[in-house]
């Protein structure tokens, strides 16, 4: 346990506390972990990491005060084995999009930010631009309808203006699309979707679609994490032009186990785009014609 976990154990609420002991002990003894065990151990990372407080918790759902960017937010996760926690921690605990505020601000990108978040989850990357910019207008999109719904609970409990969710997908044209749950671990964060000519779950749209539909002449942020559906929206030169020529700041997770990093980055290139990794993510900026910013992507 890291030192900053020890000083922040007084924050989880009792059981947890309890439940903390339990999962050390079990753990330093090889011996398997309970739902509960876990979930503190889990809720205790992120606690520490954020400076957040615990504001409730009951069967379904923990409810978070989130000290972020100078603002609070209250925030849910659903209850362990839900991949809530973990996204949590990645997204706000790690602050995994903050070089995408970087470079908003480096690039001069002018307010009212317009952003996508095309696989938002329960929308926590979205929830954190927001708290970035007040201003900005954001469409996030996802296809389950358990993650759509703790999305609009997320927005509500903040009561944000010009937070959109929308259950759907971002795809390369319009498109009747089915939900596969059978992609890595099978999480809530690992659904992807595919066409059929079936009863679709969801529709899917592109992106020069969805800006037509919001009056948008572009986009200043394209987040993008759709369990390999991104080689779809990237699987020729004119589809990838397209998107890309709309878009100022992509950030994506890019799947490796599709083999299509050598084709993403080509693209890139071809565009005019320049790309750093960061973790999972892969942050790329349209630089034509702009000087390199003074930010070190190295």
């Amino acid at each position: 346990m890291k030192l900053r976990e020890v000083f922040s154990v007084h924050k989880l609420p009792p059981l947890h506390r309890c439940a903390l002991a339990a999962y050390i002990w079990r753990k330093f003894l090889g011996l398997t972990r309970t739902d509960l065990q876990v979930e503190a151990n889990r809720l205790l990372r992120f606690i520490a990491v954020s400076n957040s407080s615990v504001a409730e918790v009951n069967d379904r759902a923990l409810q978070l005060d989130v000290h972020l960017l100078g603002k609070t937010l209250r925030l849910e996760a659903r209850r362990y084995p839900s991949s809530d926690l973990g996204i949590l921690y990645q997204v706000l605990g790690k602050s995994e999009y903050a070089l995408v505020i970087d470079l908003v601000n480096q690039l001069n990108l002018k307010a009212p930010l317009s952003i996508v978040d095309a696989g938002a989850n329960v929308g926590y990357a979205s929830l954190y631009f927001k708290a970035a910019f007040p201003d900005a207008r954001i469409l996030a999109l996802e296809i389950d309808a358990s993650n759509a719904n703790q999305l609009e609970r997320n927005i509500a409990s903040n009561s944000l203006s010009d937070l959109r969710a929308s259950r759907q997908a971002l795809w390369s044209h319009s498109a009747n699309l089915r939900i596969r749950r059978d992609f890595r671990d099978q999480s809530e964060c690992s659904f992807y979707v595919e066409e059929t000519e079936e009863r679709p779950d969801v529709t899917g749209s592109s992106l020069e679609q969805l800006c037509h539909e919001l009056s948008w002449t572009g986009v200043d942020i394209l987040k993008i994490d759709v369990e390999g559906g991104e080689r779809h929206l990237f699987a020729t030169d004119l589809l990838a032009d397209k998107l890309l020529a709309a878009t100022h700041i992509l950030a994506i997770e890019i799947h490796d186990e599709f083999g299509i990093r050598p084709m993403m980055l080509r693209h890139f290139e071809r565009n005019g785009f320049r790309h750093v990794n960061r973790g999972d993510l892969t942050i790329a900026y349209r630089a034509t014609g702009l000087p390199q910013p003074p930010l070190n992507l190295a």
